[in-house]
């Protein structure tokens, strides 16, 4: 599917904006961007429903392929400085960059397990360069629907239980908060 057609196909869906950005976003984060693609379909779940956060999550998974092709094409051309500027960003070192060639070289599957251990799928895209694999993005956004799935209906069904006693604007401070609270974590106490 290409960009334009998903863009039309959100356009018709009457869900332009925020769907326009779940799919930037998942692609950036896909090449460089650092905060996951999660934090706009849980936001998604929060104010509009389960059900519109499970399409950003199609939408997320079919648009992270975009960034993860830049950073295949880039790590074929260049793979020293993919490498180097990967590790760079924040929470990745070349400690991380070698977990992901290791899960990569075990099979789809050990990728699979990689997203929910906390793995940027870049790190994945820039191994995939290695060998050339078109398997792999083929494969992508299958590999990435798992986890968005389970983040909007889990932040979906928290969503509608908080909702007896929190308004949809209350809702989403309790998310924002929660994020930046996962973020002062991971990059404190997890980040490599």
């Amino acid at each position: 599917m290409s960009i334009a057609a998903l863009l039309f196909f959100i356009r018709a869906l009457g869900l332009t904006l925020p769907l326009s950005i779940v799919a930037g976003w998942s692609a950036a984060e896909a090449a460089l961007f650092f905060l996951v693609a999660d934090i706009p379909i849980s936001w998604i779940a929060v104010r509009s429903g389960t059900r519109a956060a499970i399409l950003a999550a199609f939408v997320a998974a079919v648009a992270s392929l975009a960034g993860a092709l830049a950073v295949w094409v880039w790590a074929s051309r260049d793979p020293a400085g993919a490498a180097a500027t990967m590790a760079m960003l924040p929470g990745i070192d070349q400690a991380l960059i070698g977990e992901a060639a290791d899960r990569y070289r075990h099979g789809l599957h050990a990728v699979l397990a990689g997203a929910f251990a906390g793995i940027p799928f870049k790190l994945f895209a820039l191994e995939a360069a290695k060998d050339g694999s078109a398997t792999f993005f083929l494969l992508a956004p299958l590999l990435r629907l798992p986890r968005f799935l389970l983040v909007a209906v889990f932040a979906g069904a928290i969503s509608r239980g908080l909702s007896r006693w929190l308004s949809v604007r209350q809702r989403l401070v309790v998310l924002g908060v929660l994020w930046v609270a996962f973020y002062m974590f991971y990059f404190t106490a997890i980040a490599r």
